[in-house]
């Protein structure tokens, strides 16, 4: 178009007019929407910049105006060109941003689907639980990692966005994409949320099950194991009845372990989640309940996180159908989504758990209760025995009181007998009537006897007066037979003279005191079977009752009394005349018996009838306040839910108000109760012990009032809480509801004006601006209620929260009542206002949404229906200019056109003049001349056209064979496309190029001809001007005929002049038409160029098509490829499934071979045993025959041989389990001479028992510690928690214990495993784990290649255990008996153990070496390092318990003796060398033996390892002198002799002498003075400093082992000590390069990731703030930067951290929030902020950013900061999460883990270790290998530095290094 109209316009006039259009047109030029779009604008536009960049019609209008001389417009023409140019130039940059900036958030949306259609297709079901969840965290890790990254790379992108929007005419466009960008980041975060839920979730889900099943398979065990037992029947022994009742208690014990396993779990189960409902494949009966885990919005539908709905289709893995809020149907992706609890299996699970824990408990009541009814028949039965074993002799020879607590004995026993029978499955109604009548008859024997005991007593007096000698005899024989023999006794065989008077008067009264006696009690007997009054409805009739019968017993009581005293007055009277003592004495007793009976009695039955008349009146006031709880509960449990009618609320406020008045009125009903009730506690005081009936029932009657005086506070409670809940739901839903109805009116008034808006219509673009304006104005106003709206649904989410908290109360008040009463309570499908509440602001959200979205479209459609019509108003206007532009051509066409017709006229009239004046013209013939000059120029001029016509033949030729060329390289696009592309691309530059070269060719062609026209038309102008003065000239001769012959010169010449202008005229049309030909030829060129222009976009389509179809096929290919992949993936997880199931086949195969051979085995040795057992059968009846002619006893003693032989057992008990004779055999602990002994039945197995006991589960480990100071014996974990010990050594003590065998208790010398030591507190949980590790070097270990259990030594080889930690095991091992074989559990000899592989020589060697490298344990008295043996060697041994304990001295007796002497005191210091190549840690001494040093290196190392003592020498004269001496050197020091030289000084002396320098301190002040020219190496503790002589001798003799010298380590352990575990992690100890670092350096290293980086800044920040590791300090954030510990992008990030230490300022209150109030305060998010209490509560308690001081757990519940449960979980640290990746493993850890791994510098300062590869063989994610900077060769640090323990925190490690400067470099930060 620009081309076409400058063509038109050949003034300047048109090209001032175009250039406004054209820049209207550069300003209204739309942008493409997408990339494709964007690019053909590009192209287009590139096109248009070309044509204006050399502009012909520009240059002929400047010329024009140049020639005119007119300036202003010539400027003004400049400045309009200049302006189009710039802002061409500014639309082709503005396309060319926007193509980039939309390709690059392309990309980042492209990154963002492709993880999130990843995450959505995932299944989260049940299928293969345990092995997806670890591989899923690994991969949320990673997800994690990436996020981060890329979010770095988004905020870049943002930056560059937020850039553009503010200068970019399409930043419309940029916008949108970056909120479909943000959109889908957004929910990809959403998603990372929805999978932490899903993983924390099926963890729990997954641990429940597991640990669901182990505890039923515990269950059944223990039941399987009562069941065998505790058998018994009635000829169970007494004794053993005894033992079988104290383990039943004992089996108690171990069953109330499993009751919490088993209430934990039913506690868990209601909290698990269902997965099998997930499976499209599983069919549930009912409606699934689904939960939404975050927000979730689409096609105006939506549902908020927390909202529940009902699964309907979950067919599609990705997304499941649910009807959510409202009832609508939508699709929901399946990660968002959650099955909540209950989960039935689970639940069902759990109860059948339970179930069967309290049938188990059901068999263990029902077993006890046998026993002690057996006990109680046996102990009643030995009792009867006795009683009818008595006679008249007997009874005659016993104090009264012997035989009375016989049967006082009776009475007790059975008493219990009928207690204890009561639902035993011993004793039957038969079995109980039976023993009744055999104890009714002990009881009548005992009252015959009783009753003529004094008659025979007379007797004999009687008989002894008649005959003295002989008839005493005579008659003393017969009645001892009579009495041995009969039972019971009658006197009718005896012989007797007739008894005397008085003899007959005193049996009568014997009789009548007999009778009053049996009838006193029967009076007893009476008394207490009223004793207990039982819990009835009717228990005040029931008192009333019995008082009655009290009141008549009472009576009944003072008869006996008045019969008592009258028959006492007899008996006395009696008495006076009475001459035998023992008569006399027996009366009186039998008196004095009866009275104190009946006074107790009597006073007893006084003092019942006042407690029961107490009992009665409490029964009375405790059945009235029962009647009134139970109407008040009633009340209260009437209703479930609340109301959202406010007048509701206020009425049943008022009730609640009543019914606490009413209860305040009746208070004083609970102080008459327990008045009573003290009462009748005082009176039951009162009552005589031996009544122990009686206190029974009063117990319970106490717990009913106690109970019912709580149900009345529980309902006084109650009533205020619900009146205080009330009171806020109230006020709460009146807010509510004001809000709610505004904005609900305001939606409803909105949606009309809304409505009547889109129905105005609109006629012209004012109008719709201004309907725009009304829109905008709408919209911006629904806009702005959004905050509104979010108000209400806070309200509603309050007030419905409110509401679901009122009615859980009161479903646990219900709840709590159901379990207390025990009676179930009716309740009803409960619908909550809450639903409603909520339910309503949904929808009114929902409306509002509607409405927004409505007003958005429609602002949306104006705007675009303003767009279109201002675009179709600019194309009007654009049809209008050309429309003129055309017109005023034509019109200047016909102007010329009838002037080229007044020319014509005039010319054919000069024509036929010119014929007449052909002889003025012949002199002219110079003109003709110049006129041939001229044409002969033309003609050059022409040559010259033709010439350049035929180079653009020649050009078009050379394009058609270039685009034949091209039409050939199309050919072989599909072969070459990316080869071709390029020259394809650069063909088109140079196509282009050529085009415009011929573009430009044609305009200079084009711009010749046109000067040719104005020529042509100077030259008619002046042909017309000639003409003019032709006629002035022959008007001139026709007015003045006289001057013709004057000026005939001149005419003549003008003739001549006519003829030459008529000539070129001529000529001049010649050329014309020639120039007409021109013109032809060049417009069938151009027409051949259009041609090849439209040829070549053809291309360019035929090219976008190839390109699209190979994008397709490419995009075709990749997908496929990742099928491929997938399957490929697939098919290798399928292999390598099989290959583990094939090797876990092979596996089993083999041992079920082993199990053959060994059952084939066990059956020959059975068979062999049977035999052998026949024929020793065959010869034992032999020589039970033979005996059986002996005495008895003999015999008897031949078949308890023969019982004993043929019982024994051939296995013998063991650490963990049975161990086999043969085994026994095998391991030379017995010979075959036992064996055949044994199987002879000569010994037993339980001789071998004893006798093998060392080997086979005894153990002389060190068990406990003796406390001088205090002359105790003590556990060694309350020895540390008591001060008494580090916890290094209590460390080392307990784990020397743990793999010795059993954990020790001193106090009650019982042994246990480590579980059963926690469980005792025997150790604490700080060491459980550690001490489960120690004690598999007696379980064993299991290999995780072939999965078999495998020694401590061969895990030592594995390296699955440090060695130096392996090596201390095993020598404690040793040292308590020997070396444990885990598979047969029992000790072996060292010969055994290297046969089995479970030792070897070396180590032998190792363990026997007497160097410092083997003296892995502390003396806690000496403070020096010795071996497990020689710490043995200082313990003492227990005299009552045989155990070996340490004794730690009294440390006053031990700071004098300090202060006098420190003699014998040893310091030490030990090398330990690290082989480079396989990483073991040995000696210098092995190192120097395996050649891994030469001998001068093993010297000058030799060296370094001292072993400093004081000695005291005392001189001949008598004077001491003070010195200290190193033990393995012989290197002596006299003290005073330094004093002297002035190499020590007197305050170093006094320090050393007080205490406050030790002995290698002080030596080492000594040393490092004496010695010259020598080289120090310091460690990061005091007492650990070395010297090493003469450096350069260092180096090693031979170049193997030079070379393998060269990266040796050489570790200086000091002593280990734990330092303070109450800071945080200050620094990475890098163990590749040996350094101390920063955090931040170790994450610019790589060796440490981002999070874990920040996480562990986060630690430092909110526990104080940053440490600087050099020096300790704790710095603030900006204080951190200005050091440069970190930077200010972390320092940004580290805010909330430090915020977390010093508060979080309350905008309203200006008060400092701890971190938990700023939780609960939401000014803080959940997750970040318990992440900051966890690192707080690890590091010495939470902040408080008030005082900057810590507070405990306690004091945190009390201030209201955490709740039970936030406590709870902080307290849990195993449970906490894992948000670190460790730098040295790269597992997942928890902070708590961190803290357990780190090395402790001196000064408390915790490193972490950190390295680029993992040690699990795992290479870190984020550190690159084998490129410029990264690190290569071998690991040089020390692994793991000393045998002090598991964990490396004390080591300080250095290294030597032959091939630099051969000196030692410490380890650590120098």
């Amino acid at each position: 178009a620009i081309g076409g109209s400058g063509l038109f316009l050949g003034e300047e006039q048109g090209m001032s007019s175009l250039s406004p259009v054209l820049q209207r047109l550069i300003e209204r030029a739309q942008f493409g929407e997408d990339v494709s779009t964007i690019e053909q604008q590009i192209l287009s536009h590139s096109k248009f910049h070309s044509s204006i960049q050399r502009s012909m019609e520009v240059d002929r209008a400047r010329n024009e105006l140049m020639q005119k001389g007119d300036k202003a417009t010539l400027h003004h023409l400049d400045q309009e060109w200049d302006s189009l140019q710039k802002m061409s130039y500014a639309r082709a940059s503005h396309l060319k941003e926007l193509q980039n900036i939309i390709e690059e958030i392309s990309k980042a949306i492209m990154w963002v689907n492709e993880h999130e259609e990843e995450e959505l297709v995932f299944d989260w079901g049940d299928k293969n639980i345990d092995v997806y969840i670890p591989k899923k965290q690994e991969s949320y890790s990673k997800l994690m990692r990436d996020l981060e990254e890329k979010e770095k790379e988004l905020n870049k992108l943002k930056q560059k966005v937020d850039v553009l929007l503010t200068s970019h005419p399409a930043s419309d466009k940029i916008e949108a994409y970056m909120e479909t960008l943000q959109t889908q980041w957004s929910w990809l975060l959403q998603i990372t949320k929805c999978i932490h839920v899903h993983l924390k979730e099926n963890a729990a889900y997954s641990q429940f099950f597991k640990e669901a099943n182990e505890t039923y398979a515990k269950l059944q065990k223990d039941h399987e194991s009562i069941r065998k037992k505790f058998s018994c029947d009635k000829n169970t022994p007494l004794e053993s009845l005894t033992d079988l009742l104290y383990n039943l208690e004992r089996e108690k014990e171990k069953l109330m372990e499993n009751k919490r396993q088993v209430q934990t779990l039913v506690n868990k189960s209601k909290n698990i989640v269902r997965l099998k409902p997930r499976s499209p494949d599983e069919k549930s009966s009912g409606q699934v309940i689904v939960q939404a885990l975050c927000d979730f919005k689409q096609d105006q539908k939506g549902i908020m996180k927390g909202n529940e709905a009902i699964l309907k289709d979950n067919s599609q893995r990705s997304k499941w159908q649910v009807t959510g809020p409202g009832g609508l149907d939508m699709m929901i992706p399946s990660v968002c989504l959650i099955i909540p609890p209950p989960n039935p299996l689970s639940i069902t699970l759990a109860n059948k758990n339970e179930q069967y824990y309290e049938a188990i408990m059901g068999i263990w009541n029902q077993l006890y209760i046998n026993i002690k009814s057996l006990m109680s028949w046996q102990y009643c039965m030995r009792d009867i025995n006795q009683i009818n074993s008595l006679t008249l002799t007997m009874l005659s020879k016993m104090r009264p009181e012997e035989y009375r607590s016989i049967v006082k004995s009776l009475e007790t026993h059975y008493q219990e007998f009928l207690r204890s029978s009561h639902g035993s499955e011993m004793f039957g109604d038969e079995d109980k009537r039976k023993m009744e009548s055999q104890y009714v008859g002990a009881q009548t024997h005992y009252d015959q006897l009783v009753v003529q005991l004094p008659a025979y007593s007379a007797m004999s007096v009687v008989v002894d007066m008649a005959d003295a000698n002989t008839l005493q005899m005579e008659v003393v024989k017969p009645v001892t037979a009579t009495v041995v023999n009969t039972e019971p006794v009658k006197l009718e065989p005896v012989k007797k003279p007739p008894p005397p008077p008085s003899s007959t008067v005193s049996i009568t009264l014997l009789s009548d005191l007999s009778a009053l006696r049996r009838r006193l009690e029967g009076v007893e007997l009476g008394l207490g079977q009223h004793l207990h009054v039982p819990l009835r409805d009717d228990a005040p009739q029931e008192c009333s009752r019995r008082l009655v019968l009290l009141q008549e017993i009472h009576s009944d009581l003072d008869s006996i009394r008045n019969e008592y005293l009258r028959l006492r007055e007899k008996i006395l009277q009696q008495l006076d005349g009475a001459k035998d003592p023992e008569q006399v004495r027996f009366l009186r007793g039998e008196l004095e018996f009866i009275d104190q009976k009946l006074g107790n009695l009597q006073n007893f039955s006084a003092v019942y009838l006042k407690r029961l008349t107490a009992l009665k009146a409490l029964l009375e006031s405790l059945y009235q306040a029962e009647d009134i709880v139970k109407v008040h509960e009633a009340r209260l449990v009437e209703k479930e839910t609340t109301s959202l009618d406010v007048n509701d609320i206020a009425k049943y406020r008022n009730n609640l108000k009543q019914m606490k008045s009413e209860l305040e009125q009746k208070k004083d009903l609970l102080k008459t109760m327990e008045s009573e009730l003290v009462k009748a506690v005082e009176w039951n005081g009162r009552i005589d012990q031996s009544f122990h009936q009686c206190d029974v029932d009063l117990s319970k009657y106490g717990e009913i009032v106690g109970q019912m005086t709580d149900r009345w506070r529980r309902i006084q409670t109650q009533i205020n809480t619900r009146m205080g809940d009330l009171e806020k739901q109230e006020r709460q839903l009146k807010q509510y509801q004001q809000s709610s109805g505004e904005t609900s009116r305001w939606i409803d008034h909105t949606q009309q004006r809304q409505d009547e808006l889109q129905a105005a219509k609109c006629k012209d673009v004012q109008s719709l601006k201004t309907h725009i304006d009304r829109q905008k104005i709408l919209f911006s106003e629904i806009k702005g209620k959004k905050e509104d709206v979010e108000n209400v649904h806070k309200d509603a989410d309050t007030c419905a929260s409110l509401i679901k908290d009122y009615e859980l109360g009161l479903a646990s008040y219900s709840a709590g009542l159901e379990t207390l009463l025990n009676i179930p309570i009716k309740r009803t499908l409960l619908h909550s206002p809450a639903t409603d509440i909520t339910e309503e602001a949904t929808s009114i959200q929902a409306r509002y949404i509607e409405l927004l979205t409505r007003s958005s479209d429609y602002y949306k459609f104006l705007a675009e229906m303003l767009k279109n019509m201002e675009e179709l108003k600019i194309r009007n206007t654009k049809i209008e200019i050309l429309e003129e532009e055309l017109e005023r051509l034509k019109n200047v066409l016909n102007d010329k056109s009838q002037k080229n017709q007044t020319l014509l006229d005039s010319m054919s009239k000069q024509e036929v003049e010119l014929t007449q004046t052909k002889e003025l013209l012949v002199n002219m013939e110079v003109v003709k001349r110049d006129h041939a000059r001229q044409c002969s120029e033309l003609k050059d001029n022409l040559s010259q056209n033709y010439n350049s016509l035929q180079n653009l033949k020649d050009e078009v030729t050379r394009l058609t064979y270039q685009i034949d060329d091209e039409k050939r390289k199309r050919m072989l696009a599909e072969e070459r496309y990316s080869n071709q592309q390029k020259d394809y691309e650069e063909a088109v530059r140079k196509r282009q190029k050529e085009l415009d070269d011929l573009k430009w060719a044609k305009v200079d062609v084009e711009k010749a001809l046109k000067d040719k026209q104005h020529e042509v038309e100077r030259l008619r102008m002046q042909l017309q001007e000639e003409a003019a003065r032709r006629q002035a000239a022959e008007s001139e001769t026709s007015k003045n005929t006289m001057m013709i012959h004057e000026s005939q010169t001149s005419y003549n010449e003008v003739r001549q002049e006519r003829d030459n202008l008529l000539t070129r005229i001529k000529l001049l049309d010649q050329e014309k038409n020639k120039q007409l030909k021109l013109e032809d030829e060049l417009s069938r060129v151009k027409v051949s160029l259009e041609s090849e222009l439209r040829f070549k976009q053809r291309l360019q389509e035929d090219l976008g098509k190839m390109t699209n179809d190979f994008n397709y096929w490419k995009s075709q290919c990749a997908l496929k490829e990742g099928q491929a992949r997938q399957f490929e993936s697939e098919k290798s997880k399928a292999d390598r499934e099989r290959s583990s199931l094939q090797n876990e086949l092979d596996k089993m195969k083999n041992e079920l071979r082993t199990l053959e051979q060994r059952y084939k085995s066990q059956l020959q040795s059975s068979e062999r045993q049977v035999s052998e057992l026949s024929q020793k059968r065959e010869s034992l009846e032999t020589d039970i025959k033979r005996l059986q002619l002996r005495p008895g006893g003999l015999s008897k003693h031949t078949q308890t041989e023969e019982k004993v032989a043929m019982d024994k057992a051939m296995t013998v008990k063991g650490f963990r389990g049975e161990v086999s004779i043969n085994e026994l055999v095998k391991s030379n602990l017995i010979d075959e001479t036992d064996l055949q002994k044994l199987n002879q039945g000569k010994i037993s197995s339980q001789d071998i028992e004893d006798r093998l006991r060392p080997y086979l589960y005894g153990s002389t480990c060190i068990a406990g510690i003796y406390d001088e100071a205090n002359d105790r014996i003590m556990p060694i974990y309350k020895a540390m928690k008591e001060g008494l010990l580090r916890p290094g050594t209590t460390l080392e003590l307990l784990e020397a214990q743990a793999a010795s065998g059993f954990m020790i208790d001193p106090v009650n010398n019982v042994s246990l495993t480590v579980e059963e030591a926690w469980k005792r507190g025997l150790v604490g949980k700080e060491f459980k784990g550690k001490l489960l590790s120690a004690e598999r070097a007696v379980t064993g270990y299991k290999d995780p290649h072939t999965g078999k259990v495998i020694s401590l030594f061969q895990a030592i080889e594995k390296e699955l255990i440090e060695r130096g930690h392996g090596i201390r095991l095993l020598e404690a091992q040793i040292a308590s008996g020997g070396i444990i074989d885990p598979i047969e559990s029992h000790r072996i000899d060292v010969e055994v153990a290297y046969k089995r592989g479970y030792f070897d020589r070396e180590m032998n060697e190792i363990l026997t070496y007497e160097g410092d490298d083997t003296k892995g344990f502390f003396d806690p008295n000496t403070h020096e390092n010795l071996t497990y043996l020689q710490l043995k060697e200082k313990c003492i041994t227990d005299s009552k318990t045989g155990l070996i304990l340490l004794p730690l001295h009294d440390k006053k007796k031990s700071t004098q003796q300090q202060q006098s002497s420190q003699k014998n005191t040893l310091r030490k210091r030990r090398v330990v060398i690290v082989d480079p190549d396989t990483g073991k840690e040995m000696s210098v001494r092995e190192a120097y033996h395996r050649e891994l040093i030469d001998y001068e290196t093993f010297l000058e190392l030799s060296e370094q390892e001292c072993e400093w003592e004081e000695i005291c020498i005392k001189a001949t004269d008598g004077s001491t002198r003070l010195s200290i001496v190193d033990r393995k050197t012989g290197t002596q020091y006299d003290v005073q002799e330094a004093l002297d030289k002035g190499i020590i000084t007197q305050t170093s002396l006094d320090q050393y002498r007080s205490g406050s320098l030790t002995l290698t301190q002080f030596a080492d002040l000594i040393t490092s003075k004496s010695r010259s020219g020598e080289m120090s190496i310091y460690s990061s503790n005091a007492e650990d400093i070395t010297t090493c002589r003469s450096p350069t001798q260092l180096n090693p003799s031979s170049p193997t082992i030079r070379k393998r010298f060269a990266s040796v380590s050489i570790t200086l352990s000091p002593p280990s000590e734990i330092l303070d575990d109450q800071s945080p992690v200050g620094a990475i100890f890098d163990t590749e390069t040996l350094e101390k670092i920063t955090i931040p350096e170790a994450q610019r290293r790589g060796i440490v990731d981002n999070i874990t980086a920040q996480r562990l800044l986060e630690a430092q920040a909110c526990t104080g703030g940053i440490i600087n590791p050099a020096s300790g300090e704790r710095l603030a954030l900006q204080d951190a930067v200005h050091q440069a510990i970190i930077d200010e992008d972390m320092a940004a990030k580290l805010k909330p951290a430090h915020k977390a230490y010093t508060g979080f300022e309350d905008v309203k209150t200006k008060r400092k929030l701890s971190t938990a109030e700023a939780i609960k305060e939401k000014w803080l998010p959940y997750e970040a902020g318990q992440r900051f209490l966890e690192f707080q509560y690890l590091t010495g308690g939470l902040v408080d950013p008030g005082t900057g001081k810590r507070i405990g757990i306690e004091e945190a519940i009390r201030r209201g900061w955490v709740d039970g449960r936030g406590a709870q979980k902080l307290q849990e640290t195993k449970n906490y999460l894992k948000i670190l990746t460790c730098p040295k493993t790269k597992l997942k850890i928890s902070y708590k883990d961190a803290m357990d791994n780190c090395m402790v510098e001196d000064m408390g300062l915790k490193m972490l270790q950190a390295t680029s590869m993992s040690t699990k063989g795992i290479s870190s994610p984020y550190n690159v290998s084998s490129g410029p900077g990264s690190r290569s060769g071998s690991r040089t640090g020390s692994r793991s530095g000393s045998r002090r323990g598991s964990v490396d925190y004390s080591s300080i490690s250095y290294s030597y290094t032959s091939s630099t400067s051969k000196t030692f470099s410490s380890g650590s930060n120098s």
